[in-house]
């Protein structure tokens, strides 16, 4: 796991750095400049031979420790003999102590290379921003918000803007734009990232996201942040044994697929086939079997009809020979032949698919469960069905369903996505994966995992259907419920970016996504 701290846990991490683990804030900031340099270094070698004159580096700073990193990485540069000016946004007399040393250090060596307010003409190859960093709040007005759209005029003119930590004007704890924001070629994150670097809309403001190591670590850290995303190195499959067979890796049930809606079904059993369960049983409508078992012959299929609502009973006991009995004993029989249930694609929000769904959540047990789509809608008519349900369970929402089961806003959700995501965790002791650009996966003790991969081709039909597949297909192979959820979003991200590479963003399908797992 990497951790995201929030503004709060940044500040206290470079405290407890400097106070407890001794390394000076002022080293702190020399580090964070010298990464910087090193960056503009690189850019300016990239252009070198492509420019037949001298190259300018423009220095925009704030009042704060942000703008000393600024000031500290244009003397660096200028003690290189690179072309440096400085433009100071604020008032000087709020300059922070260590800004001070920093700016009076680039006066000693060149007076006149501080602009206070405005600059003449910006027409320079690099912008370094070291307006805000982390420490924004509030709306941007007045002269902040003019320098952030100059430097953004001068991205359009052709210079290569670099942010240090975060794009000025982007929030560091909600990723909101405060009014404005500069509109970043690179940002260069000191330490650990931040929401602000991750979620949307802040995410587009980055450009290149450069991780930085300064000095503030793990040992900095006073306790565990909630907030984390994983690691490239941990986003694999479980492993497999030597010594196995079918049995040793779970069996899925997965309640999907209405009366000629069998493409959830299809969808969801094969990607957790393809994920790597030992076995799969799709519950659906009678009208689906022979679609589902032409293209998916792997999985096993027990089917209901309109007659299994009407209370009548066949007498009937075999699994396979199910239409005709009544929906609870159906329900009853496939619950008892799994080890883990996924419900809700496709399947409905009439009274015959609450009363399906009833019986699922009734019959349970201790079987963890994972509700998604129809299932979800369901429930935001009555979550009370939630309550009744004593097995570890993940719910797969996005934005609009998120808003029916909470009655907020969607527009709302998306811009509190990790907020709203773990109050519903924690207030129905669950764990939420909230679909969105960024997934948020929430758990019932408000830690949270963002996720980082991914694409907009995934943003297609039946891409949700193979998310539930896939968790239901790792918890069924004995991967904690929890984990399950966050490293299931991310092998679903990971597989969308391979289908990407094949197929590109705008003819990837859900099928591709599924022959990309692993």
């Amino acid at each position: 796991m990497s951790f995201i701290l929030s503004r709060d846990e940044m500040r206290d991490a470079d405290s407890r750095t400097a106070m407890e683990l001794h390394v000076p804030s002022a080293v702190l900031m020399e580090r964070a400049a010298l990464l910087t340099a090193g960056r503009v270094i690189k850019r300016l070698d990239d252009i070198s031979g492509k420019k037949p004159y001298g190259k300018k580096v423009l220095i925009a700073c704030g009042p704060g420790n942000n703008g000393g990193d600024g000031f500290a990485c244009g003397r660096i540069l200028m003690e290189r003999d690179i072309f440096v000016e400085f433009l100071f946004v604020g008032q000087e007399e709020k300059m922070s102590p260590l800004e001070r040393e920093q700016y009076l250090s680039v006066r000693a060596l060149k007076e006149d290379a501080v602009f206070f307010g405005s600059i003449p003409v910006i027409d320079h190859d690099v912008i370094v921003d070291a307006v805000f960093g982390i420490s924004l709040s509030r709306k941007v007005e007045g002269e902040f918000a003019g320098i952030i759209e100059r430097i953004n005029d001068g991205k359009k003119q052709g210079a290569f803007v670099i942010s240090i930590d975060i794009p000025s004007g982007i929030d560091a704890d909600s990723a909101l734009v405060q009014g404005v924001a500069v509109h970043a070629d690179e940002t260069v994150s000191c330490g650990f990232l931040k929401p602000g670097n991750v979620l949307f809309p802040g995410a587009l403001y980055n450009g290149e996201l450069i991780e930085g190591n300064i000095g503030i670590t793990e040992k900095s850290l006073k306790q565990r942040p909630r907030i984390s995303c994983l690691e490239d190195r941990e986003i694999r499959l479980p492993d497999r044994k030597a010594d196995s067979n079918k049995g040793s890796y779970g069996k899925v049930l997965i309640a999907a697929g209405s009366e000629r809606i069998a493409g959830a079904a299809i969808l969801s059993a094969k990607a957790a086939l393809r994920t790597g369960c030992g076995m799969v049983m799709v519950l659906t409508h009678e009208k689906n079997r022979i679609s589902i078992q032409t293209t998916l012959p792997e999985a096993l299929v027990t089917t209901y009809d309109e007659s299994s609502f009407s209370g009548e009973k066949s007498g009937q006991t075999s699994l396979f020979d199910s239409v005709a009995k009544n929906i609870e004993d159906i329900v009853k029989e496939a619950v008892s032949w799994s080890s883990v249930i996924a419900a809700g694609p496709g399947i409905g929000t009439d009274t015959d698919s609450e009363r399906l769904l009833k019986a699922i959540l009734d019959n349970a047990g201790s079987r963890p469960l994972v509700l998604d789509a129809d299932a979800l809608n369901i429930i935001s008519n009555n979550t009370e069905l939630l309550s009744g349900v004593s097995a570890e369970t993940v719910i797969t929402p996005h934005l609009m369903e998120m808003s029916r089961l909470t009655g907020i806003p969607v527009r709302e959700v998306k811009t509190h996505i990790m907020d709203i995501a773990s109050d519903f965790a924690s207030g129905y002791h669950l764990s939420v994966v909230l679909k969105d650009s960024r997934t948020v996966t929430a758990f019932s003790n408000k830690d949270i995992v963002i996720n980082l991969n991914g694409n907009n081709g995934m943003a297609t039909a039946g891409s949700g259907d193979v998310l539930t597949g896939i968790i239901a297909s790792l918890i069924g192979q004995g991967v904690d419920t929890e984990r399950a959820a966050a490293l299931g979003v991310a092998l679903h991200g990971r597989a969308g970016d391979r289908a990407m590479k094949e197929r590109g963003a705008h003819g990837m399908t859900a099928t591709d996504i599924i022959e990309n797992i692993g």
